[in-house]
């Protein structure tokens, strides 16, 4: 026989500070367990995969929200980048500066070159954690877009190296979003 605990939510046992929440009320997570190899777009576009929906109960409750992505880039790398959206609307990213991109992530060098300048072992291992205000209930999703400003055609390659080679010098990865709503 299976036990199960159902609860609305969880409360620390000295109570909820004033003003405050914080119990974990739900948990979505998604995890891209396959590789991709996305050509150069200068619009965001979303990475297949790296996308969750969670079903809000309060208005007034709130979002974490944690990305882990392995990803490297092939040639050129400085005008990649990738912004957190929630629905349509971008958030989480670097303030306006110009005619800089406003993005959530920048893709680096990956780890080692080789010859034709492919990221040889990469990928790195990118995080970002991120407590959102939605200000809504129900169906609320969240996604990581990617995008090449300078439309060079140099390709994003997440879960795995540009090379990826058959051997043991190269690896596959294990990408994911996951959300757990907060109680306000």
């Amino acid at each position: 026989m299976t036990s199960q605990i159902r609860v609305d939510s969880i409360v620390p046992t000295t109570g909820v500070p004033t003003g405050g929440g914080g119990g974990i009320i739900q948990v979505v997570s998604v995890a891209k367990t396959d590789t991709e190899i996305l050509s150069s777009t200068t619009t965001e576009t979303l990475i297949p995969d790296m996308e969750a929906t969670i079903n809000l109960h309060s208005a007034s409750n709130k979002v974490l929200v944690m990305v882990t992505l392995w990803a490297t880039t092939g040639a050129s790398f400085l005008a990649q980048y990738a912004v957190l959206k929630r629905g349509s609307d971008n958030i989480c990213r670097g303030d306006a500066a110009g005619s800089r991109n406003r993005a959530t992530i920048n893709f680096g060098a990956p780890t080692t070159w080789d010859d034709n300048n492919n990221g040889v072992y990469g990928p790195g291992c990118i995080s970002v954690t991120h407590l959102d205000s939605p200000t809504a209930t129900g169906a609320t999703t969240y996604g990581l877009y990617h995008a090449d400003a300078d439309g060079l055609s140099n390709a994003l390659y997440i879960n795995r190296s540009a090379l990826d080679n058959n051997s043991n010098n190269f690896n596959r990865l294990v990408s994911s979003i996951t959300l757990m709503e907060v109680s306000g």
